[in-house]
Formats: structure tokens, sequence, C-alpha cells
């Protein structure tokens, strides 16, 4: 179901995605890493709208809260 939350609506990029890129071998550590594996923050916006959830995310460890 987290695959179906888009996060970066201009990349589309979903919740999913982002939580796979934190669980990986070696996780980014920040959010120059989450946008080059994950292309979030990288659309027209630069991340204005997509931007404090996406931190938000890699603070709590890709863990969903409603």
């Amino acid at each position: 179901p987290e695959y179906g939350q888009i996060v970066c609506f201009c990349e589309r990029v979903t919740r999913g995605e982002i939580r796979d890129a934190l669980a990986s071998p070696i996780p980014p550590c920040d959010l120059d890493g989450m946008r080059r594996r994950t292309r979030a923050l990288m659309g027209r916006c630069q991340g204005f709208f997509c931007g404090a959830e996406v931190d938000e995310l890699m603070r709590s460890g890709g863990e969903a809260h409603e």
C-alpha cells in the first residue's frame, strides 16, 4: 500500500520507494543521497512541496505515519 502513496508528485516517487531506499544495504545519510537514489526533490518544484515529508520520513526511518 505504500507504493500507492505518492510523496513527490513531480517525479512520482512513492513512500514505498523511499522506505526501500532507507532499508538498502547502504542507506542515504542525507537528503542529497535520497535525491540521487529516488529522484525525490528533483522535480519542477525542487523539493518545495515534498521536501518536508521526505525529511520527516528520513528522520523516522521510513515508517508510515498518517
